[in-house]
Formats: C-alpha cells, structure tokens, sequence
C-alpha cells in the first residue's frame, strides 16, 4: 500500500541516510516520524521507524553510560506515599506551586531556568505524605543534553507527571515541546500499554496466544521480534493490537504514566487556571492531585475505639489482603475477618473478607485469630 507521504517526510528519511552519528541517526528518525503520514496504511511505515528509533537510542544510552563523569550523579530518594514531579518549559512558576503544595522553600526568580537542579518538598493529603519534585525547566532536546537523560531516567520511578503551563504563553506550543521530549525517551503519558505480554524463554521458539487479536500478519510479528532479538518467547495477546502498538511492546525501555495538566498565572487577567501568586485553586490542584494518583486512603481502627491516624495510602481498586498486608506481614497469616465503614460497605460495620475492594476514607477493623 503507497504511504503517500509529503515531500518533508522524505527530505527528513534523506537526513538519515547521511547522518554520520547515532545523535544524527536518531535526530533525523524523529524527523521521519513527526512528519509520516498518520493513516491506516502506513502503520507498518511507522512500527519501522520506532524500533530504529529504539536501537538507536538504547545505543546512546549505552555510550553515555560509559562515557558519564563519575560526579554527574543525581538521586532523588523517594519519600512518602507516592512522588510527583512537576515538569514545564521555563519560567511557569513551578517554584511558586511547589511552594504552595508543599512545606518547601525553593528559589523564586522572575528570570528563566531559575531551577539548576531537582527541588522537593512533601505535601500532606488529609494525612497522607505525597513527594511533589520541580524539575529543571525542559527545553527542546533536553532528553539528549546535559543531565536531561539522567534526570528522564529518574522520572521512570515516579507515580505522577504534572505539566505546568503557563497561560501568559502559546499552550500548545508549551505541549509540543513537553510532549516530543517526553516521547523521545520512550514515555508514555495517559496511554495505556498495548495489551499484550511477551516472556523470554530458553527454548522453544515463539509462540502466540491470542494471536487473532493481532491487526497485522503473525509473519511479520515474528519478523519483529526476531529483529528485536526475541528467538524464543511466549506471546500472550488479550485485546486488538495493531503494528506500532506491537513495536512499542517489543521496545523495553517504554514506560507509561499518568499525566495531569494545571494551567499557571489566572492573576495576569485570565479567568482559566490557577494562581501560584496568589494561591488561587491551589486546594483544587491538591485534590486533582490526589486523583490522578488513583490511590484511595484508609483508616484502621480497634474494636471500641476511634480511627486512627494517619491514614494508609493503597493503590486505588486494593482490597482487605493489601490493606493487612500494609499493617503487618502476620497480619494475612492471622486474618479473621474484618468489618469495614464507608463507602466500600453495603451497611456500617459490614463483616467482611479479604477479597472485599476497599475506597477511599473507608474505615476498617482487622480482626485476628
């Protein structure tokens, strides 16, 4: 099927054709992918383009790791119940909101690239601690610069992006850049994985399960994962996947985050957003926080007595057995039952197992063998 594309697309693939460098290769890649054609019939066109993309840029990492100055390391230890990480181009006001969220106290200047490195604080959620970190502004190619890898290869860990944009600037343009450098290091955000597993194994081939759902041909699925040096692996497919959806399974360094976006500077006379400055939506911007993170908090308690604080922070869907096994690890060997208040109950004091699914601000009292 002819890809039809426009002549910038060729122009870019003529690009890689004479790169020399692999910071070339990958540079004139992401040139042939931006401006690819986005239909149907030329999804194969593209799945061929990320996978280049992901040898490419495994290769970098490869050479920067072996090539890194021994005092150009960053840690970022991770504090509370989840991290945050506050990302945005220059000059947003992320200092002014971490302030705001958190008992931190970073430098505010009104001048650009204020942030040389990582600031943090903790911001306290009705009793739950969540780490909320300000990254250096983000500027094109910042995933290939300085300590941008390093500090992209930290954000992995984390439980939430957030974008601060500014609305005293051009919002999609402020995305733009957000966006490509977040997708040159092979994070996703608000995407959900492809739905499929792949297990390398020693012997045996490859073998698919569900391979129905796949919307290309199997051979060309195989092709793929011979090139990615999959020669023996069990496949497991559980919903329609098409080829780039295939490409970025086979790609390892591919993670996927949620992704919560809060517009900056309402004072400056525009209605939509918060304002760092003045605190404006600041409370609003905890609690949307608190729900992007799909975590729920629960109370424990004692027969005869009160709730107790501070709360337990679980993932959001857990039920009793995660919630006994946050307390105490004996806890699921001397498991009972457990009676639960709040929403989760279909009456107050509901007697309850440990596959009963808790929400959030439920009470519960374990009881013991």
């Amino acid at each position: 099927m002819p890809i039809n594309a426009k002549p910038e697309y060729y122009k870019a693939e003529k690009k890689y054709y004479e790169a020399q460098t692999t910071a070339e290769k990958i540079k004139a890649l992401e040139g042939m992918l931006s401006k690819a054609p986005s239909h149907k019939g030329a999804e194969t066109l593209r799945a061929g383009i990320k996978q280049k993309l992901a040898k490419f840029r495994g290769q970098l990492d490869k050479d920067r790791q072996k090539s890194k100055n021994k005092g150009a390391k960053v840690v970022l230890k991770k504090e509370g119940a989840a991290q945050v990480i506050l990302i945005s181009t220059t000059n947003a006001g992320k200092s002014s909101i971490l302030k705001q969220l958190t008992n931190a106290n970073p430098k505010i200047k009104s001048y650009e690239y204020t942030t040389k490195k990582p600031e943090m604080g903790i911001l306290d959620h009705k009793g739950v601690q969540i780490q909320i970190i300000e990254m250096p502004a983000i500027y094109e190619d910042f995933a290939y610069k300085g300590l941008g890898p390093t500090y992209f290869s930290l954000m992995r860990s984390a439980n939430l992006i957030v974008y601060v944009l500014d609305l005293t600037k051009d919002a999609r343009e402020q995305l733009n850049i957000l966006n490509a450098e977040f997708e040159k290091v092979n994070i996703r955000l608000n995407k959900q994985p492809p739905p499929i597993t792949i297990k390398k194994v020693g012997l045996g081939g490859i073998e698919f399960s569900g391979q129905n759902f796949l919307r290309f041909g199997v051979k060309k699925a195989r092709q793929m994962l011979k090139e990615s040096n999959y020669h023996n692996a069990i496949i497991n497919i559980y919903g329609p996947i098409n080829i780039e959806q295939f490409a970025d399974a086979l790609n390892e360094s591919v993670s996927y985050l949620p992704l919560l976006v809060i517009y900056n500077k309402s004072d400056l006379g525009i209605k939509k957003g918060i304002s760092a400055l003045t605190g404006e939506g600041i409370e609003k911007t905890k609690r949307d926080i608190w729900r992007a993170l799909n975590m729920i908090k629960v109370y424990t308690k004692q027969p005869g007595k009160e709730k107790e604080h501070p709360p337990i922070a679980l993932k959001g869907q857990s039920n009793v057995k995660a919630l006994a096994a946050e307390v105490h690890k004996d806890f699921l060997k001397k498991f009972k039952f457990a009676r639960v208040w709040g929403k989760s109950a279909k009456h107050q004091g509901q007697r309850v197992g440990l596959e009963h699914r808790l929400m959030d601000e439920d009470i519960v009292e374990l009881h013991l063998k």
